[in-house]
């Protein structure tokens, strides 16, 4: 990856890295899973257990990411453990840094060249594309009440009696259902004659009109009680797979090797905002000038203040940092990591107060080595969750899901000869519920 001062760099998932081109990759690489390339560095000693559970971490993302005027070649590596107990824990995560310089040549390290390529893998779209509903009879929730008939009088009949027959079982049925009550909070669409009838929909509650020598007694099934505590069981945690989890205590396992390729970011709707910002603008001197010409409209805003006449609106969910995190994101759709040593990542949600928790430590602000300033060098953001497939089977697992991983490594990159690996600080935050 370049580096240039200011700038923001997006990662995107490409290919998936054959067999064939295994022995093209090295610690120059940008990829995803797969093993670590090291490079050419003597007595590399490495221990992949999570410090949590003892089972190998797998290699997350391998960045190639040199500074501008440095001799070094310098690449990150993320691993993490699958463990689900351990996924969500930031101790679980782990960023090494490696430097290495050519032997071969005194000149400064090679910028990594920016693709120009437009990814093609969306994100967020269509998340509003919902199934209509055309209130058929199909769904339970829609009948023709008027023709409804009852369960005594399914046979027509013609005579006079008859006719005065059923009208008193009418009028008797009519009353029972008077004092009938359905206990069902979730199906509040139903009329009191499908909740008598039985209609489809009701799988709680059901009402039988019987008859005999009492033909108005109506019964009521009582629901059954739950037997599990759904809150509970929504906050289990799954456990692995009994052969995955062997195979992990065993050894390192792989997520499937991907290439990704990087571009700098941009403003994909910068003429939309422009119209937007036009628009808002247009509304706010309207607004103004009718404030202005009647007392009626002029009272209601001039109690907010002369110099407020526009207020933001908040969004519905009301959590308007996570609101601007996904704006941000989806300007640039398919991208899976942020990369930048100048600007601040694009948060989700607060980071961890100074006190911190054994969950989410407290983020330094010195390199714990030299104590230069940190920066948040990293940031994977959700999208990224999704290229995760375990290899070889090629299958996902339901819990690898965050909303950021951040890395924060040293503003001066500190470096001693006698250094293989330096571990950077890693923050962890969770999907917001």
């Amino acid at each position: 990856m370049a580096k240039q001062p200011g700038k923001i760099y997006l990662g995107y998932e490409d290919e998936v890295i054959g067999d064939k081109n295994q022995t093209l990759l090295n610690y120059t690489v940008n990829k995803i899973g797969g093993l670590p390339d090291w490079p050419p560095i003597e007595n590399i000693q490495f221990s992949s257990k999570c410090p949590l559970c003892g089972l190998h971490r797998l290699l997350v993302i391998q960045c190639y990411a040199p500074l501008e005027n440095s001799v070094y070649h310098r690449t990150l590596y993320v691993f993490s453990c699958i463990n689900p107990n351990c996924w969500i824990q930031s101790e679980s995560w782990l960023c090494v840094r490696t430097q290495c310089q050519e032997k071969s040549s005194n000149e400064p390290s090679a910028i990594v060249a920016m693709p120009n390529a437009e990814t093609q893998v969306s994100w967020c779209n269509g998340a509003d594309e919902w199934d209509e509903n055309d209130n058929d009879a199909a769904n339970g929730n829609f009948m023709n009440v008027d023709n409804v008939p009852s369960p005594n009088n399914a046979i027509p009949r013609n005579s006079d009696e008859d006719e005065e027959s059923n009208s008193f079982e009418l009028e008797t049925v009519e009353q029972a259902l008077g004092n009938l009550q359905v206990f069902d909070a979730h199906n509040a669409n139903m009329s009191p004659i499908q909740g008598a009838v039985g209609a489809i929909g009701a799988p709680t509650a059901a009402a039988e009109l019987e008859g005999g020598d009492e033909p108005g007694l109506v019964t009521v099934d009582t629901p059954t009680a739950p037997t599990n505590d759904v809150q509970a069981l929504l906050h289990q945690t799954a456990e692995l797979p009994h052969d995955l989890r062997s195979r992990l205590m065993l050894g390192p396992l792989q997520f499937v090797p991907k290439y990704m390729y990087v571009e700098e970011e941009w403003n994909k709707s910068s003429s939309a905002d422009d119209k937007v910002t036009e628009l808002l603008n247009k509304y706010t001197r309207e607004n103004e000038i009718e404030a202005c010409g009647g007392d009626r409209v002029g009272v209601a805003v001039g109690a907010a203040g002369d110099d407020e006449p526009y207020e933001e609106a908040t969004p519905l969910h009301g959590d308007k940092l996570f609101h601007a995190f996904l704006t941000r994101l989806r300007k640039n759709p398919g991208q899976i990591l942020r990369y930048s040593r100048e600007e601040p990542p694009v948060l989700g949600a607060p980071l961890p107060s100074a006190a911190g928790t054994p969950e989410s430590p407290s983020v330094p602000t010195v390199c714990a080595r030299c104590g230069s300033r940190l920066t948040c060098e990293l940031q994977l953001v959700p999208e990224f969750a999704e290229t995760l497939r375990l290899h070889p089977t090629n299958i996902s697992l339901a819990h690898l899901h965050f909303l950021s991983v951040l890395v924060f490594t040293c503003s001066q990159s500190c470096w001693q000869s006698s250094d293989t690996l330096v571990k950077e600080f890693i923050v962890f935050q969770p999907e917001v519920v």
